[in-house]
């Protein structure tokens, strides 16, 4: 019995060993992806609008709400000034504003869409 600790732990080294070298070593191969394209400036406008209005729909309607002798431009301001509108020209900036107070309005509040859409208009 003496003898058969000994061979078993020598049989244990000699199997792992063994398969040890026989498994083949392998370097992971590098997969494709696809790389993103930048995205426009007109479809950057568009998801950073649905973004914000799906986020800050209930805030702009509740302040339009309390504030109803609010300056849309000066709303518009604050917009610009509150929330990030990264990689837009300025023109495009002020663009989302308007989009994220109308949608936003029609989204939450259709009772002051009219006021947003003429108020905007001026």
């Amino acid at each position: 019995m003496r003898l058969l600790a000994p061979a078993t732990c020598v049989l244990a080294v000699v199997l792992l060993a063994g398969c040890a070298a026989s498994t083949p070593v392998t370097s992971p191969t590098p997969t494709a992806t696809k790389s993103a394209t930048p995205l426009t400036e007109p479809q950057l406008l568009d998801k950073q609008t649905k973004t914000m209005v799906n986020l800050y729909s209930e805030v702009v309607c509740t302040n339009l709400t309390d504030n109803p002798d609010i300056d849309l431009n000066a709303a518009v301001d604050k917009v610009l000034a509150t929330y990030a509108t990264e990689g837009l020209s300025e023109a495009s900036r002020i663009e989302l504003a308007h989009r994220v107070l109308e949608q936003s309005a029609a989204k939450s509040c259709p009772d002051q869409s009219e006021r947003v859409a003429s108020d905007l208009a001026e």
